[in-house]
């Protein structure tokens, strides 16, 4: 069976850890593992606009494709989702979605480290993983749950849907109820805003994306 593009698992990283480790037809190896996309959280510098926008991240080279980071500066602290990318032996990270952490930079970088330390178990070789043939879904427990969340007590529940939603790139109404531990009330709401700020979209009803 021929594999599809699917959507792989964002792991949770260390900006060193892309650094010090090869890449290989657009794949991170990691302790023998091969992953696709990757989280990464740091500080930015060196930004230069032309027809992209690129910085590093903690020494990691993000090219943003899009332009979606207009509105990033020198030292902001960013918490970035992206695929893993070669070119001409160059290794770099392609944003997707990224969000500012400048508040509470130590925190963010403890509950990092926690979060990085409880989800290396489930990472997989994603070459080998044959949930992926087909663009069928993982049952390794990162690709489907959010993680008693380390976040719940720095995030607002705002913050806490746009991050579920990010996480798994697109998700059902029925799966962020199952999700979250809030009143549906409160959750249409907050979708709602998210909505009319331009933060979010429905690509086909009661299905949500980042913008």
């Amino acid at each position: 069976m021929v594999k599809t593009m699917a959507r792989w698992t964002a792991y949770k990283i260390y900006p060193e850890e892309f650094l010090n480790n090869e890449v290989n037809e657009k794949a991170l190896i990691i302790d023998g593992k091969r992953i696709h996309r990757v989280r990464l959280l740091g500080k930015v510098k060196n930004i230069a606009i032309s027809t992209i926008i690129s910085f590093e991240l903690d020494g990691v080279v993000i090219k943003d494709f899009e332009k979606k980071a207009e509105d990033i500066e020198e030292g902001d602290f960013l918490d970035v989702i992206g695929r893993v990318g070669e070119y001409d032996g160059s290794k770099y990270v392609a944003l997707e979605v990224y969000k500012k952490r400048n508040d509470n930079k130590e925190k963010w970088k403890k509950l990092r480290a926690l979060e990085i330390e409880k989800t290396r178990k489930y990472m997989e070789d994603e070459e080998s993983a044959s949930q992926y043939e087909g663009g069928e879904k993982s049952d390794n427990p990162m690709a489907d749950e959010v993680l008693e969340d380390i976040y719940s007590e720095e995030e607002s529940p705002k913050d806490k849907i746009l991050n579920i939603i990010n996480e798994n790139d697109e998700i059902t109404y029925e799966e962020l109820v199952e999700k979250l531990n809030i009143d549906e009330k409160e959750l249409d709401d907050i979708l709602r805003e998210l909505i009319d700020d331009g933060e979010i979209y429905e690509p086909k009803t009661g299905t949500y994306r980042i913008l």
